[in-house]
């Protein structure tokens, strides 16, 4: 066979003739002459051309790697996300692809995303959670786009290390409040008795105090809130130093706000000395069950912390104390009574 000035055409020599093929398909498909008909052989070769290239796409969102890149340019990843949801989402499925990238979906076990994902980062549990729900996001959005697919997930577990999101236990969390690190017992306060989210904690600025309340716009739902300021939290904001330079409420020494990532060092390594593994994320577990202790409704509560879910808000309340609620609750019938009486 000699070279064609064509790439992907081959000739073959039969009975004294020469046949061109295209061989970029199997088997070969043969093509007109290109010097006898070279319209017809034009024609021919820009037909099977875009053949390739759709069944090269087929192929390529019917991977692993494609159906990534689907997802990351789809709204749900592009506008639905939180900024730093999104910024962790492409962290971890960075980290996938070096796995999967090339994998097709309708080979992707959930055996092997045991072996690949789940047991290969077994001592980081936290990052294995992380990008099992991850898995568990791409199968639901790809179902939708691929017919026939099974669900990769299916039967895995979670480490179970979400005590990393767990309610700081109240000697830990009085531990923290009264800390000799200031820097970290006033982060762990604004936490606590605002009762966000660690990024929108880090992002509170100057600006957004005004009285007794403080204004949030959260980072991950966009939800607009004025939450008044606990006692404990003025007194410690009346402490702040201010100055121009200082546009956040927790500003680093250089006056730049404290970090998601460098809260989360701090609570980490202050906890895991008490022999347990909390994160700022669980101080928000502990405002909620605090609103709820003291007699909060689910609407009162939701009022502080944003929560749009109320079974969400129910999920990070559920630690809160049977026998405290019981005794709001005996208290208020018993003043129902004794106002009944009374009349």
């Amino acid at each position: 066979m000699s070279k064609l000035p064509w790439p992907g055409v081959r000739q073959k020599k039969a009975k004294g003739r020469v046949y061109h093929y295209w061989a970029r398909t199997t088997p070969w498909t043969r093509l007109p002459d290109p010097y006898s008909d070279p319209d017809g052989f034009m024609r021919a070769m820009a037909r099977l051309q875009r053949m390739g290239a759709l069944e090269d796409e087929r192929h390529r969102t019917g991977t692993f790697g494609g159906l990534v890149a689907d997802y990351r340019r789809s709204k749900h990843f592009r506008e639905t996300l939180s900024d730093s949801t999104r910024e962790s989402y492409d962290r971890y499925l960075t980290r996938l692809l070096v796995a999967y990238a090339a994998a097709p979906l309708r080979e992707m076990t959930p055996e092997d995303i045991q072996r690949r994902v789940l047991d290969a980062n077994e001592d980081t549990p936290g990052a294995a959670d992380m990008m099992l729900t991850i898995l568990r996001t791409l199968y639901a959005y790809a179902r939708k786009r691929h017919r026939g697919l099974s669900d990769w997930t299916e039967g895995l577990e979670y480490f179970g290390n979400q005590t990393e999101r767990e309610p700081w236990p109240d000697d830990m969390l009085q531990a923290a409040l009264t800390s000799d690190n200031e820097l970290f017992r006033r982060a762990v306060t604004l936490a606590l008795y605002t009762g966000q989210r660690p990024g929108d904690v880090c992002a509170m600025t100057w600006g957004m105090v005004a009285g007794d309340m403080i204004r949030v716009r959260q980072q991950k739902t966009k939800t607009a809130l004025e939450i008044p300021m606990h006692d404990n939290l003025k007194a410690m904001i009346d402490e702040l130093p201010r100055s121009e330079e200082h546009l956040f409420l927790l500003s680093n020494r250089r006056g730049g706000p404290l970090t998601r990532e460098v809260f989360l060092v701090w609570c980490q390594k202050f906890t895991r000395k008490l022999g347990m593994n909390r994160t700022p994320h669980g101080l928000r577990k502990n405002a909620a069950i605090e609103l709820f202790e003291a007699g909060c409704t689910s609407a009162e509560v939701a009022a502080i912390t944003g929560h749009k879910s109320l079974a969400m808000l129910e999920h990070y309340g559920k630690r809160r104390s049977q026998p405290k609620i019981a005794r709001l609750g005996m208290g208020k019938w018993q003043a129902k009574t004794k106002g009944e009486r009374e009349n």
